[in-house]
Order: structure tokens, then C-alpha cells, then sequence
């Protein structure tokens, strides 16, 4: 789950649960049904709940205060979801008990935290049921999520009655990842009802998988020794699966996936005699038959079994039904047996491609049934990226890839909400396996990867003119075939919890075969050498074979063949062996010397001959020369291009041999020009990066042998190494960076810390600190800040630390970790003027942080998401403008980096505009130059009021005073920002008693006389600012609201004031003689909830007001004692609407909500105002701070924990960002594909 995924979402997400499990019942009903329960809390109060609080917890804005007020909800729904299901879809579900201790938890639980923190675990244990089955296929217990098939299963059904009266067997034939064991497990074993199938998968012995499953037949093959054409098998089959099916005894259900060997029960059909029902009786199931032969290498037990399968269903009104669903790439072998070909003549269905309505259903209606929401846009979105062209439809092996999508998606959910943005994150359809993959992987030391390549090998059965398949195996077979079987183990269990390998009592198999190729690095692997992975996959057979018939002697490799087995293994590496393997070559190996034993004689007879021949001595000298140096250049020649600097050498040998070779000195004069390499030898294990120091004296390197070392690379032809090696790592060294002034040397590795080292001598490099401890796993990268007084780290707990190393002897971590990633953080770097930081991670996405101030770092924008492989290097340019980075699909992308973000949650312009005030979460309050919105310069060092808490800031008329409200303290404080480089406090906070409402509460009047805030009592005060050293209350207390005020708000000519509160009701007040403040008319309703945010319109005219209850509303305040609504709500927002804002002409009005959205509405003719446009979001979630810059050509809003955006309002500046940024993105083979009606026009060009 994302960032906002606390114990309170998954109290959210339960409750939603149980809402549609009840049957949705409208909110009003239940709120009335738990008044009719008169129930009262514990201080004897009536239990009401309004339908919007239940809206409310539902949605996760907030928790119930009370338990009592949950109970009497639970009371209502509970029943009415048990009527509809009595047992619940996830445990604890109806359990009074089981909600109380959630509800506690929620309600001790921050409305924001640290994703990664305690809050976060315990929202995952209990959270929501995950409808998706990510790669996995459907089972029978999945049956309630399985949606899309309805049609599939119905005409399976049709095929199976047809089967019923005519006798035979029926096939469902389908591409790989078609879904055909989702169909047979969830669609046709749930249609057919409990005890009425059995399943079986054939495995290496189908027969025996069959005689598990149906005992009886185990006396016919015996009968029949094992020959499929033995006379009387049929009908002695026959008899046996008749007698089985009218078993009482046997009835059973299917309530568990099979497995090889360990089938499930048959169910009994009722009475002995026939039904009438064509389908009661029992329906064997033959799931993955391509099995019989991919995993069978005997092919009259494969006949067998056909034989046996067809035998039980032949006939009219046959005992059992048999369905097959069979790989369609293996339709050719099927033809070899008469029985099968004419399944597929007569009774066979073809399993297509969903429709359109049915992906739909397939996304959407798993979320439905577990009451989870689907983000507008994000169904379309998948179908859109799903389909293909014009036609719909999608291409075979894509329903296992959406799948595991939309698990991943459902994995970053949001409030119980499924977003666009989640699904972004997970990488879309093709990048999520990977991504899911490559994070596995990237969690593995390297030891532990390589045995994660020899595993997954071994899982993949190559076939000389198909496509590769799985194979599975067993979990002790692969960890003794391993030359390291703890690794094997670590691996094995690291892919089992990524849901890439299925792992079961016995057997192990990779989960689907679209991993096989929606995995780049698993697809490379395949691909590498063809030639040489079927060459070990046949050793590895053969080795077992020779080992299971007790190494039989004559199962050896002998001659060419043994030569062939023996130079791969040379070459691979006795890694790539398996135990078994190692074991057969050597026993070959150990044949073939017994044989060169023999002709040692008549080798030692034709020595002597050639002895005597001592004639040819001169001659065979000058061979001999002539042989060597040819060898010498043989050798040269081989090492060209894997070792240029060997090659280099040896070429130098065959010079010196002969030095009057032309030849050879052609070849000396070409290698000038080559590059050429120096080993620096003292590492034991593989170095994972190299560092030069910033005056390239010095070179770093990290290696796998805990150590860094220091070489003196001066010279560079002559480099040497500096000291001893730096040792204290517990485990391998991942990095090693020099501090920009090179005094100091950062190391991290896997042992999770990371140690500073002093060079002012680097003859002898002493520690300058403990260790720095925090992350809790592997430290992947380093980063110094272009000053050296910040250090970044990225690890494998998915988090970012930074660290103050001003004073590297006295070094300390700085604030809190850099949180949101859901993977290792492979790369962080700083841009050159230090203020932003960059991290690439594991997730596929990198994250950008606002590091103006390194203690209180904020993130900027949402992650850039778009790769489909992890992130593995990120780096700016020179200008800090465009971010580069690296990631695992093979792609390296160019991102133009926001030059108009500003630490801050608050904001305001000051009048002419040219200034921007922001105040951030660290309590400081910073100048911006706003001559270039694009590139907002700072001016001076900006102030802090001493307090961390800063709820609003307004610039007083004329823009030389700058009003702060202080939140945690109460206070507000005046500041003369006359030279904005240089501001000075007018005086102390002064103590207002306001309460914590927000940024909209503190407005004020045209004149800059008064100040007006709200107070913690639902009063509103009025101050009087005529000495802004001291600030005093004028007038008496503006007093009606019955909930907490929100916002305030002044008309232009100041004589109007208008206050709105958590009553849902708008107050206008006459204050033109403030000393004697009035309540004109009566209160403005219509809001549905608490009204958030007011904004006068510059003519003073309409008054704009947005509320809890996703609305905005326009009022007629021409004549404020007469106010009305004008027109109808603007909608359009999903959730609270949190800030309003007009432009200075009062054409444009634009609202802010927590939705992360702004929408812009025409208000010109306020009575008929309308969208403009559709919604833009500001990529990150908004906040209360939304205005115009005086000259409307600038949006400047909060986006993101603690930033402030500009928007540049102008779409031909837009059009050139976009262009400058994306290039030839649009390719014309692109535009074939998206815009196939359109001639090639790129919007760039």
C-alpha cells in the first residue's frame, strides 16, 4: 500500500468489506437502523450515526470516537451480511472482538505516518482480502473473485452435455496464459457444484496420477502390464471407473488444488442409477495435459493414459465426463493419437480472448466484491493498454500479466481506493512482472543470485523446435543438485514470497509461463546460448538416469559426445553443474583414461620411432618456432576483444619472437588507439564500484571481500596501492565515495551501515566515527552533497537516510528516513546546487526531495514512474535540469526536473506579484523572486519564527508586512518584509487563542487595519493592526457558529466579512465600523458537511465556498443581507474540497481538493458557471494553499507534504515543455499503433 496506507486504511478497507458483503444497504437506512436501536455510551448519551460519518470511516478520513457508536453499525450490517454469506470471506470479518481490537489500533494510529513503520505492518496483517490472484491461477475457493468467463463456462458446460450423450472426451484448447486452469478450477468446478469433479495434473508419470486418483484402475493397468494395447483394457476400465463413480464412499470435494500424485476426491453422484441431468455424474478434470508430454519420456505410459482416459468416457451415457485443457502449441502432438484427434474433430472448445465487457468485468468486479474502489479513468486506462487496436482484443498470455498488474496495483492501494497512480508505480501491465521479479532478485546477495539463475533454469524445459515450458521438480532434488544448496534454499524461498515460483509438499514449479518471457533478464537467460542449455538440460537428464539405474556403465558419455559435455562444462564453470552432473562426467572422464591406459604402449613404441629419426631434428625445430609464434598470435587473436590488454602483451612476445614481421607490427601500431587496461590486483572476491577522489590522485574500490581499498593512481601507468585495506565491514562492501574536498571516504555494504574514513594521510586512513547505524538491511549507495556537509544513503529497506557530516568526527543522522519507495533503493544523488535529491529504486520509479534544508526534507511531485525494470542509476546534469536515469527494461530516460518547486506547505503572493512568501514544515519562512516563475530565485536565507508549526501567511496591502499565524503556540507575529532579503519582526508572537483550522482561518481587510482569526471556542475575533508591534483585539467576539470555524474571508472594499464553520453554514458580517461588528441576514445553508475554504470575488459580488461534501458552491452577496445560492454545486471533486481561489479579472475560479486534483471553472456568469477542462493534478496530494499570481499567468499551489508548485498557466509555454522534454516519444510506428485513423502529423515536429 502506498504512503497513506496506515491501520486506519485497513480499518477503512474492512469496513468496506463488510458494507458490500451486507449488500451495500444505503447510508441513510442504516443510520436510521441504529437510531431504532436506542442504544446508549457510557455515559448514557443516545448512540446516533449520521450517514456521513459512515461515508467517513469508510473512506478513511476518519475513525468512529467511540466504540459504541462502531458497535451499533456492526450490529446492523453484520447480520445482514451473514444472511448472504455465512461464513465470512475473511476471518474476523463478523467478530464483535476482532473489530474492537482493530478499532483500537486505528484509532492510537497517526492520520499520517511512516509507511514503513509499525503502522504500516499491522495495516497489512490486517488488512483488506486481495481479490487479484497475481500470477497463480483461480482456484475453487477464488470462484467469488473469478469474473469474465461466465460465457467460457457456459459453453464448456454445453460441450461436457453434449460429451454426456455421445461419449468421448472433451478438450479445451488455449494459448499459454489464456486462462484455461483458471476456467476448469474456478469457472467449471464451481458451476458444476461441491463433490461433482475430480482433478488431476499428469506430471512425469501421468498413469500413476491416475490411479491415485481412481484406486480401481491400478488393478487394470496391473492387468494389462502396462501395455496400451492389451486386450480387454477398455472395457476393464470401464467397469472399474463405474463401480468407482457409484461409490458412496468415494464422494469427497474439490476444495483444494491438486497436485501430481496427490489428486483430489471424486464426488459420488447420487443414486446408482443414471440421472437425468446429463452433467450429475462425476467430471474428471485433466488440467496442464501438455504435461503427458513435456514431463513424460515414456511414450507407451503416455499411451496409456490416453488410452485409459478415453476408455472411462467412450460411449453413449459414459460412467465419467474427462475434459483435457491442453496448451495450444501442442495441438500437433495431439494428432498422433487417434483418440485425442478426434476429441478435436468433435469436442473441442477454443478458449479466446476476453471481450471488451468481459476485461472490464475481469478488473473490475473483483475490487466491487471486496468493497474496494476503482479510481475514475483506471478501468479504461488497463482496457485501453490491454486491447489491441480497433478489434479489442487482447493477445494470448496477457490475462496472467493483468493480473499480476492489478495485484501489485491492489498491493499500493490508497484509502481503499485502486489508483491510476498505484498502477503507474507497479509498472502497467508488462512492467510488473518484471518489476516484481527484478525486486526479488535485487533482495539476493550475489552468491544468492546465481543460484537464482541455475534454479530457475532448472524449472525451464527447452524443446528443440517449441517455445520453452516449465518443468517442475522437487525441492530435494534441487538442493542436492546444488553446488550450494543453502543458497538454493534462500533463493528458492525469496521467489516463493514474490509469488514467481510455486512451491507446494513436494514439488516446485515457476507459478506461469508468462514469466518466461514478461521477464527480461529470465527471457535473456533462455536466449543467452539455446545451444548450450539444451546441451546441459540433456547431460542433466542423462546423468539422472544413470543414477537412478545405478550408474550403469554403459549410460556414459564416451568419444565426441563426452569431449562435447566435458568443453562446456570447462567453460561454464562447475556452478552450472548440477551434483548429479558433476558426478556422471567425472565417472566418464575416469572410463576414458582406463581407455587411454591401454594404447599407452603402442604410443611409447611410435615415440621411439620418432626418436630415431633424429635426420628431421633441424627441420622439426624450425616447425616448432614456427608453431609457437603462430600460437602466440592464436593467442593474441583470442583475447582481442575479452582482453585487450593481454592481448596487447601477447602481441608484444610474438614481436620480439620475430621482429622483422610486418604483420606484426601492424598489429602493435592499431593497438595504440585501442583501450587498454591496468589490473590492480589485492581484491578476493568481485569489486562493485570504483571512486576517484575530486583531484583523480586517488581511486576507491568496494569489494565483495569486506574491504575497500586505496590505490595512488598519480600515475596512471604505474598505479599502487596506498596502506592496508580498510576492513571493519561485517559483510560485502556495495560502495565507497569521496567527500568533495577528498579529506573523507564514505563506505557502506551489506552489513547495513556506513563508516567515514579520514584521508588526510591516505597512507594510512584511520576511522573518523562509529558506525552509522539506521537502515535496517544492505546500504546500496552513497551521495555527498556538492558542500560535503550532507551525506545520502539508499538501502535495501526501501528507505533514504541522510546524515550530517559537517564535522565527520561528530557525525549524526539528520531527521527522519526518506520514505514512499516500495523496493531497494539502488542510487541516490544530489543536484549540483544541493538542493534536490534523487533516488532510483527497485519499485521502477525514482523519488525527488526537496533538501533545501537536509533536516526536514520533503518530497517533491509524485515518483517518475514509466520503467518497466528497476532503477538502478540516477544522475542531473550540470544545470540541475534534467535528471538521467538507468533502469533494468535496458532504457535510459532523460526527466526535465520541476524548476518551480518550493519547500513549503503555505503560501501567498504578495500583491504586485513579485514576490512568493512559503512556510515550510521546518518553521521556516522563505522569499522567492518571482521575475522567472520557471526558475523562482531565493531571497536572502529566509526567517524562522522560533516555532515549527506554520498554519497561514497573508501579505498585508502594499506587501511590506507579512502576517505569520503560528499553529502549535496560538500566536500571530508580524514581519517587515520591506527588503525581502533582509526581514525583521515588527514584535513578539502575540497569543490569539485561535484553534487549529487551518491555513483559510486568518484573513485580512483591504485596508490593512484588521485581522480577523478564528478562536477555539466557534467565535471569530477581530484584531487591530495600526501598531504591528503590537496586534489588539477590537470589538467584541463574532459569535453563532455552533461548530469550529474554518475560513475567513474579506469582500474588496472591506466592508463585509464571511466566516465558515464545521456547522456547514457560511455567516456574513457587516464590520465596516469593526468596533460593533453585526451578523447580516441569516446563515447561507446548503453544504452537506463542514464548509473548508471562502473566496470573495474581486468585485465583491459572489462568494465562492468549498466543503467536506466534495462541492463548491457560488452565492449572490451583491446585497450581503439578501445572500443566495447562485446556480447548482459545481461537482466534479471525490473528496474534501480544501481551497478556492479567482483570478483578478473574476473570470476564472479554481478549487483545490483532497482528491489531488484542481479543477477550473468559468465563472464569468457566476449563475451559470461551468468545468474548464478536465481536472490537473499537481502530481502529489494538495494542500490549503491555491492562488493566482496577480497577473493570472501563474497557479501557485501546496503539492505534496511540504512543497509549493507553480503552474504556468500558458498552454504554448506548456506545449514547448512538453516538446523540449519528450522528444520523439510519438514515433510514427506509435502513431500507427494509438492513432491508426490520423495521418502522421507529431505534435513536435
Amino acid at each position: 500500500m502506498g504512503s497513506a496506507s496506515t491501520v486506519r486504511t485497513a480499518f477503512a478497507e474492512r469496513l468496506a468489506l463488510l458494507y458490500q458483503e451486507a449488500g451495500n444497504p444505503p447510508l441513510k437506512s442504516v443510520s436510521d437502523a441504529v437510531a431504532r436501536l436506542r442504544r446508549v455510551d457510557e455515559r448514557g448519551r443516545p448512540v446516533r450515526v449520521s450517514a456521513q460519518r459512515i461515508s467517513d470511516w469508510r473512506r478513511a478520513r476518519n475513525v468512529p470516537a467511540q466504540f459504541a457508536a462502531l458497535a451499533a453499525v456492526l450490529h446492523v450490517l453484520v447480520p445482514q451480511a451473514r444472511r448472504t454469506r455465512p461464513e465470512p470471506v475473511s476471518e474476523g470479518l463478523y467478530d464483535i472482538a476482532h473489530w474492537q481490537r482493530l478499532w483500537e489500533r486505528a484509532l492510537a494510529d497517526p492520520v499520517e505516518g511512516d509507511a514503513t513503520g509499525p503502522g504500516a505492518r499491522e495495516a497489512d496483517a490486517v488488512g483488506g482480502v486481495c481479490p487479484y490472484r497475481g500470477l497463480a491461477s483461480f482456484r475453487p475457493e477464488d470462484a467469488r473473485w473469478f469474473f469474465g468467463r461466465e460465457r467460457s463456462t457456459d459453453a464448456l458446460l454445453d460441450q461436457l452435455r453434449s460429451a454426456a450423450r455421445t461419449g468421448g472426451l472433451v478438450m479445451l484448447v488455449g494459448a499459454s496464459g489464456a486462462g484455461k486452469s483458471s476456467l476448469l478450477n474456478a469457472g467449471l468446478v464451481t458451476a458444476l457444484g461441491d463433490g461433482a469433479a475430480a482433478r488431476l495434473v499428469p506430471g512425469a508419470d501421468p498413469v500413476a496420477a491416475l490411479t491415485a486418483l481412481i484406486p480401481a484402475l491400478a488393478g487394470v493397468v496391473t492387468g494389462a502390464a502396462g501395455s496400451p494395447d492389451a486386450p480387454g483394457l477398455v472395457p476393464a476400465a470401464r467397469d472399474a471407473v463405474t463401480a468407482w463413480a457409484r461409490d458412496p464412499s468415494t464422494t469427497g470435494t474439490t476444495g483444494t488444488p491438486s497436485t501430481p500424485g496427490t489428486p483430489d476426491p471424486p464426488g459420488a453422484e447420487g443414486p446408482a442409477g443414471r440421472p437425468a441431468d446429463p452433467l450429475a455424474r462425476p467430471v474428471l478434470i485433466v488440467d496442464q495435459f501438455e504435461e503427458a508430454f513435456t514431463l513424460c519420456g515414456d511414450d507407451a505410459r503416455r499411451r496409456l493414459f490416453v488410452r485409459l482416459l478415453h476408455a472411462v468416457c467412450a460411449g453413449e451415457d459414459p460412467p465419467v465426463l474427462v475434459v483435457l485443457g491442453l496448451r495450444a502449441d501442442f495441438y500437433e502432438q495431439c494428432l498422433t493419437h487417434p483418440e485425442l484427434a478426434d476429441a478435436l474433430q468433435h469436442r473441442h472448445m477454443v478458449l479466446g480472448p476476453l471481450t471488451r465487457a468481459e476485461l472490464r468485468a475481469a478488473v473490475t468486479a473483483p475490487a466491487k466484491a471486496v468493497g474496494l474502489e476503482l479510481e475514475p479513468g483506471l478501468a479504461e486506462l488497463i482496457v485501453r493498454e490491454v486491447g489491441d487496436g480497433a478489434r479489442g482484443a487482447h493477445g494470448s498470455g496477457v490475462l496472467p500479466l493483468l493480473s499480476h498488474a492489478l495485484l501489485a496495483t491492489w498491493q499500493r492501494r490508497t484509502g481503499g481506493r485502486i489508483t491510476v497512480a498505484g498502477y503507474r508505480a507497479a509498472g502497467g501491465i508488462q512492467g510488473a512482472v518484471a518489476a516484481t521479479a527484478e525486486r526479488a532478485w535485487a533482495g539476493l546477495d550475489p552468491a544468492a543470485r546465481t543460484a537464482v539463475r541455475h534454479l530457475l533454469l532448472r524449472l525451464v524445459r527447452l524443446g528443440e523446435d517449441t517455445q520453452a515450458t516449465r518443468r517442475r521438480g522437487t525441492r530435494r532434488q534441487l538442493a542436492d543438485e546444488s553446488a550450494d544448496p543453502g543458497k538454493t534454499e534462500e533463493s528458492l524461498e525469496a521467489l516463493v514470497r514474490a509469488r514467481l515460483v510455486t512451491l507446494d509438499a513436494e514439488t516446485v514449479e515457476i507459478t506461469h509461463e508468462a514469466l518466461l518471457h514478461a521477464w527480461p533478464r529470465l527471457r535473456g537467460w533462455i536466449d543467452e546460448d539455446r545451444g548450450d542449455h539444451l546441451l546441459r538440460q540433456r547431460l542433466e537428464e542423462d546423468a539422472r538416469a544413470w543414477k537412478g539405474s545405478a550408474r550403469d556403465a554403459s549410460l556414459l558419455y564416451r568419444g565426441s559426445r563426452l569431449a562435447q559435455a566435458h568443453a562446456w562444462a570447462r567453460a561454464a564453470g562447475d556452478a552450472f553443474l548440477t551434483r548429479t552432473a558433476a558426478e556422471f562426467l567425472a565417472a566418464s572422464n575416469r572410463v576414458r583414461r582406463r581407455t587411454r591406459l591401454l594404447s599407452r604402449g603402442a604410443v611409447a613404441a611410435l615415440t621411439v620411432l620418432a626418436v630415431l629419426a633424429g635426420w628431421a631434428a633441424i627441420d622439426a625445430r624450425r616447425q616448432r618456432d614456427d608453431a609457437v609464434f603462430a600460437q602466440v598470435l592464436a593467442e593474441a587473436d583470442r583475447f582481442q576483444y575479452s582482453d585487450p590488454s593481454l592481448s596487447a602483451q601477447l602481441t608484444l612476445v610474438a614481436h620480439r619472437l620475430r621482429p622483422d614481421d610486418v604483420g606484426t607490427g601492424n598489429r602493435l601500431v592499431s593497438i595504440v588507439n585501442a583501450p587498454l587496461a591496468t589490473p590492480l590486483l589485492g581484491h578476493t572476491g568481485p569489486v562493485y564500484l570504483t571512486t576517484f577522489s575530486p583531484d583523480g590522485r586517488l581511486l576507491a574500490t568496494a569489494s565483495y571481500d569486506r574491504t575497500v581499498r586505496l590505490w595512488d593512481v598519480s600515475d596512471p601507468a604505474r598505479p599502487k596501492p596506498l596502506g592496508a585495506p580498510l576492513t571493519g565491514h561485517t559483510g560485502w562492501v556495495s560502495s565507497a565515495v569521496f567527500s568533495p574536498d577528498g579529506r573523507t571516504l564514505a563506505s557502506a555494504g551489506d552489513d547495513g551501515t556506513v563508516r567515514l574514513w579520514d584521508l588526510t594521510d591516505p597512507r594510512r586512513p584511520t576511522p573518523l566515527h562509529a558506525p552509522l547505524t539506521g537502515h535496517g538491511d544492505t546500504v546500496h549507495s552513497l551521495a555527498f552533497s556538492p558542500d560535503g556537509r550532507t551525506l545520502a544513503s539508499g538501502g535495501k529497506d526501501d528507505a533514504v537516510r541522510l546524515w550530517d557530516v559537517a564535522d565527520p568526527r561528530r557525525a549524526r543522522a539528520l531527521g527522519s528516513p526518506l520514505v514512499g519507495h516500495t523496493g531497494p533503493v539502488w542510487s541516490v544523488a544530489f543536484s549540483p546546487d544541493g538542493t534536490t535529491l534523487a533516488a532510483g529504486s527497485a519499485d521502477s520509479t525514482a523519488s525527488l526531495w526537496n533538501v533545501t534544508n537536509p533536516a526536514h526534507p520533503s518530497r517533491v511531485g509524485e515518483p517518475l514512474a514509466g520503467a518497466s525494470g528497476e532503477m538502478y542509476a540516477v544522475g542531473f546534469s550540470p544545470d540541475g535540469r534534467t535528471l538521467a536515469s538507468g533502469s533494468g527494461d535496458g532504457k535510459v530516460r532523460l526527466w526535465t526536473v520541476p524548476g518551480g518547486d518550493m519547500p513549503g506547505q503555505v503560501g501567498a503572493f504578495r500583491p504586485d506579484g513579485k514576490v512568493l512568501a512559503t512556510g515550510g514544515g521546518d518553521g521556516a519562512v522563505r522569499l522567492w523572486d518571482m521575475s522567472d516563475p520557471a526558475r523562482p530565485a531565493a531571497l536572502g536565507r529566509g526567517f524562522t519564527t522560533g516555532h515549527r508549526a506554520l498554519r497561514s501567511l497573508t501579505f498585508l496591502p502594499g506587501g511590506r508586512t507579512l502576517a505569520v499565524l503560528i499553529g502549535v503556540e496560538n500566536a500571530v507575529q508580524l514581519w517587515d518584509v520591506a527588503d525581502p532579503a533582509r526581514p525583521v519582526p515588527h514584535g513578539p508572537p502575540v497569543p490569539v487563542d485561535t484553534r487549529y483550522a487551518g491555513a483559510a482561518a486568518l484573513a485580512v481587510s483591504p485596508d490593512g487595519r484588521t485581522l480577523a482569526t478564528d478562536r477555539d471556542d466557534r467565535t471569530v475575533q477581530l484584531l487591530d493592526l495600526t501598531d504591528p508591534a503590537r496586534p489588539r483585539r477590537v470589538g467584541g467576539l463574532l459569535t453563532g457558529h455552533t461548530g469550529y470555524v474554518n475560513a475567513l474571508a474579506y469582500s474588496r472594499d472591506g466592508r463585509t466579512l464571511a466566516s465558515a464553520g464545521a456547522d456547514g453554514t457560511i455567516r456574513l458580517w457587516d464590520v465596516a465600523d469593526r468596533h460593533r461588528a453585526r451578523l447580516l441576514g441569516t446563515p447561507l445553508a446548503g453544504h452537506l458537511g463542514p464548509v473548508n475554504t471562502l473566496a470573495f470575488a474581486p468585485d465583491g459580488r459572489t462568494l465562492a465556498s468549498g466543503s467536506d461534501d466534495d462541492t463548491v458552491r457560488l452565492w449572490d452577496v451583491a446585497d450581503p443581507r439578501r445572500a443566495a445560492p447562485l446556480g447548482s454545486p459545481l461537482t466534479g471533486h471525490t473528496e474534501a474540497v480544501a481551497s478556492l481561489t479567482f483570478s483578478r479579472d473574476g473570470r476564472t475560479l479554481a478549487s483545490g481538493g483532497n482528491d489531488n486534483t484542481v479543477r477550473l471553472w468559468d465563472v464569468a456568469d457566476p449563475a451559470a458557471a461551468s468545468p474548464i477542462g478536465q481536472a490537473m493534478s499537481p502530481n502529489a496530494r494538495t494542500g490549503s494553499f491555491l492562488a493566482f499570481s496577480p497577473d493570472r499567468s501563474v497557479l501557485g499551489v501546496s503539492s505534496g507534504a511540504d512543497t509549493v508548485r507553480l503552474w504556468n498557466l500558458d498552454t504554448d509555454r506548456a506545449t514547448d515543455r512538453i516538446c523540449a522534454g519528450t522528444g520523439n516519444v510519438l514515433t510514427e510506428e506509435r502513431w500507427k499503433e494509438y492513432l491508426p485513423r490520423l495521418d502522421y502529423r507529431p505534435p513536435c515536429g
